[in-house]
């Protein structure tokens, strides 16, 4: 049974991905590193943060997604400019896909306590499909050629992010210059397609200080498919630790936990699915770790996890 729900989720991912829909992967933990998803963050932490995440989803489909994403980012010495690169691995079946970002973006003060950033990112990617993989019931496809095929895909990706002390909101477009997958024979069918991001949230803080409550929301989607809205709540105590839930309509509950020392921190992450995967699939976990390169140094009453 497994088997067979891998062949039927594998073409449809091949024939939903060549055509329109969302083809980055999903991440469960992305407060803890939201540079992945705008490049406008980048330099705005007042630390450089290394971050390593780790996504296995839908545990118990053999050749499931699987996801491994390596980030940085830094502000330059002159507080304005920042830059930033982005290693990340992705995988799923007979999809594989190798890519780097990097990352320029600039900061300016909308007033003097909150600040405004741009970003630009140029990606290159390598796409491949092993096509030898494929069991299909009908071997005289056209599009499938039952060879190892493979590409290089460039693009760009632009954000624009909004912070002060409590609050951050930005808007992030994905894959702009939607470009072409040439494999297969099918250039004209086969691209990338532009994703769009907005996303927000706000931390309230207890008066006794110890405690902080960080509610926020994402919006994904692309031209062409529907919204998916992501809902989250994340509670800190003394900044150390934390534990939090999503809620990602018609898909899945997740629930995370997580704790820093000093410079470093580690999260995990479950989700629960309750699609019709639920019934072949016990979740997906992520694990998350970091090193705030010298956030103690200068930043210790302002820590912040965003």
């Amino acid at each position: 049974m497994k088997r067979i729900l891998l062949l039927i989720v594998i073409v449809s991912i091949i024939s939903i991905n060549f055509l329109f829909s969302q083809q980055l992967p999903l991440y469960s933990q992305y407060i803890m590193n939201d540079f992945y998803i705008n490049p406008a963050i980048a330099g705005s932490k007042g630390y450089a943060p290394l971050v390593l995440s780790i996504h296995k989803q839908w545990a118990g489909i053999d050749h499931a997604p699987s996801t491994q994403v390596l980030s940085f980012h830094s502000m330059l010495p002159n507080k304005d400019m920042a830059l930033g690169g982005i290693l990340f691995h992705d995988s799923f079946g007979p999809e594989d896909r190798l890519g780097l970002q990097f990352t320029y973006a600039y900061h300016f003060y909308i007033d003097r306590h909150n600040k405004v950033s741009l970003g630009l990112a140029g990606v290159a990617m390598r796409y491949q499909m092993d096509e030898r993989e494929l069991h299909l019931h009908d071997y005289d496809d056209p599009a499938i050629t039952y060879q190892l095929e493979k590409t290089i895909v460039p693009d760009a990706n632009i954000g624009v992010y909004f912070y002060g002390q409590h609050y951050y909101a930005g808007i992030t477009g994905a894959n702009l210059f939607q470009s072409k997958l040439k494999i297969n024979n099918n250039v004209k069918e086969n691209k990338m397609v532009r994703h769009y991001y907005l996303f927000g949230g706000y931390k309230f803080e207890f008066s006794n200080q110890d405690w902080e409550i960080e509610p926020s929301v994402l919006l994904k989607f692309t031209e062409l498919t529907r919204p998916q809205f992501d809902i989250n709540a994340k509670v800190y105590y003394r900044k150390a630790f934390w534990f939090g839930v999503s809620l990602r309509p018609k898909d899945s509950f997740i629930a995370n936990i997580g704790f820093q020392y000093k410079d470093y921190f580690l999260g995990f992450a479950y989700d629960f699915t309750f699609s019709d995967l639920s019934k072949y699939s016990f979740g997906s976990q992520e694990i998350i770790l970091g090193w705030n390169i010298n956030q103690s140094k200068g930043h210790k009453k302002n820590k912040s996890f965003f």
